[in-house]
């Protein structure tokens, strides 16, 4: 969700009265030997506006495409490539990246993966009906594709085909060298694969189906050892394939040229085994005090309590949720936030992190 500095620029200390709210840009992978991410900020009104769904339909096994549309017709936000938005789901906030053609601003389109009965996805594609508004808020970036990077490989693992399309389109537009790799057990649940055909860059993209013997499966190690210096890779899928990807990177040094967004844990969080403890949560910018207690996370606790946390992965590994911290000592279990970070203490992934202090005061 890439190489900017410093790491922790002055718009993202903490501002009194402030109306914006940032949105952190993943410049490269999370921390791992040497990886660091960089960041850039990108801030967007931290307001809630309704959008009205005006199509649904399966785009592929278990996935559904989504379009959100303004209700009064007025174009909506320019987007970038990786760019998600969030929607206001029961029980919480959930992030999705937004597929739309680059200069599309009559809608956003989601595509969503809906195998499971998750609370955003069974809302969107289950509970509401074609005319229903959802509050929306961003867009923002955790994913961003860098104008500096001229040679580019584009590398997709089942849904995480959701920000890498805009980036392919994106390139494509701008005459910019790049290839794409797509992996997914098969083509039915594949999505965009009919739009990528009918591309313009079709011949671009290479598919690994698993399923069929007429594509050659991803060799990620064969791929990786074949990019010359002037290669970026930028790479969302699941567990397993940003695990490898890391791994390799370091093994052919591309450490620096990696950049990634992923979809679930693909190492464990840190320290998720020490002993838990209650402590306080001060929301400052909703003025509340909520008690979290040895059972409960710091983004469960504030979304009972109504406050909104803005949450995808909910295992400490996207980053979507990331917060300032005004006061008090973090306890870091994430799987994000680079040595600097951790050390720095300006920032929290709620989702999995506690508090070492006795209280810890929140920009939420």
């Amino acid at each position: 969700m890439h190489r900017w500095t410093p790491m922790l620029p002055e718009s993202r200390r903490p501002r009194a009265n402030a109306r914006r709210r940032p949105f952190f840009s993943v410049n490269s992978t999370t921390k791992r030997g040497n990886h660091m991410r960089d960041q850039s900020i990108r801030s967007v009104i931290d307001e809630w506006r309704p959008l009205r769904l005006v199509d649904r339909y399966r785009l592929a096994e278990n996935i559904f495409a989504v379009t959100l549309a303004s209700e009064s017709g007025m174009p909506l936000s320019e987007i970038a490539p990786g760019d998600h938005i969030e929607v206001q789901v029961p029980g919480g906030v959930r992030a999705y990246s937004l597929c739309n053609s680059p200069g599309a601003r009559d809608h956003y389109l989601l595509a969503i993966h809906h195998s499971t009965s998750r609370g955003g996805a069974h809302y969107l594609c289950d509970t509401c009906r074609v005319g229903d508004t959802v509050q929306v808020r961003g867009p923002g970036n955790c994913f961003a594709l860098s104008p500096m990077h001229r040679r580019v490989v584009l590398i997709a693992g089942g849904i995480g085909i959701t920000p890498i399309i805009s980036m392919a389109e994106h390139l494509a537009l701008r005459g910019i060298d790049f290839d794409m790799h797509y992996s997914a057990s098969s083509r039915s649940a594949a999505a965009f694969v009919d739009r990528l055909d009918g591309s313009a860059y079709r011949d671009r993209v290479r598919y690994h189906f698993r399923d069929d013997p007429r594509c050659e499966r991803l060799d990620l190690e064969a791929l990786f050892k074949s990019l010359d210096a002037t290669r970026n890779v930028y790479l969302c899928g699941p567990n397993a394939m940003l695990a490898e990807a890391m791994t390799l990177s370091e093994r052919y040094s591309l450490s620096d040229r990696l950049h990634c967004e992923r979809f679930g844990a693909s190492r464990p969080v840190s320290d998720v085994s020490a002993p838990n403890g209650d402590f306080d949560v001060w929301a400052a910018r909703s003025g509340r005090r909520v008690e979290v207690p040895a059972d409960c996370s710091i983004a469960a606790a504030l979304t009972r309590a109504g406050i909104d946390v803005p949450l995808s992965c909910e295992q400490g590994v996207c980053g979507m949720c990331m917060t300032r911290v005004l006061d008090g000592i973090p306890d870091h279990r994430d799987a994000v936030l680079s040595d600097a970070e951790r050390a720095a203490n300006d920032v929290i992934l709620p989702c999995v992190s506690r508090a070492k202090s006795a209280s810890i005061t929140l920009d939420l």
